[in-house]
């Protein structure tokens, strides 16, 4: 069984399955998620500061082609916060599933994070499974809130 049909069901594996977008203020950190992603059938988006993140998620809202999930670094110096962040993108897209990446967690930080709206938590250096079944059960959670399910991505589409 290869790494792929492990990590994703076997009818998502051979087709890009959803947009996500990782903010993040670290290139290499951008470079890998996206890379790895792409690699197992994901539309993968970067953006390395919030109020880009909150265009990137705008526009996409208006063009049809809304985010399944986003992945949001807590600390990005000289910027918005994560927690400020998250607040922006609830307010463009409720039903944005985000997950908390952060290389600084405590054990007792992934209530808090999923207490004020994070739906998971993926702690830095992620690996590759780590990453891929973080945005999976995201996308199971976007999934359980809507009524068309991934219907609102469209493959091919510029990003």
């Amino acid at each position: 069984m290869s790494q792929t049909s492990q990590l994703l069901p076997r009818e998502f594996a051979a087709r890009a399955i959803a947009r996500v977008l990782i903010i993040d203020d670290e290139p290499h950190v951008l470079a890998v998620g996206k890379a790895v992603l792409e690699a197992h059938g994901f539309e993968a988006v970067v953006s390395r500061s919030g109020e880009e993140a909150l265009e990137l998620v705008r526009v996409g809202m208006e063009e049809g082609q809304r985010f399944t999930a986003a992945i949001l670094d807590l600390t990005m110096p000289g910027g918005a916060s994560g927690f400020e962040v998250l607040e922006w993108l609830r307010a463009c897209d409720p039903r944005l599933p985000v997950i908390a990446c952060s290389g600084y967690f405590q054990e007792d930080v992934k209530d808090l994070c999923q207490a004020i709206g994070f739906v998971d938590v993926l702690h830095k250096p992620f690996n590759l499974e780590s990453l891929c079944l973080a945005v999976r059960r995201a996308m199971v959670q976007e999934s359980e809130t809507t009524e068309s399910g991934f219907s609102s991505f469209k493959p091919g589409a510029i990003s």
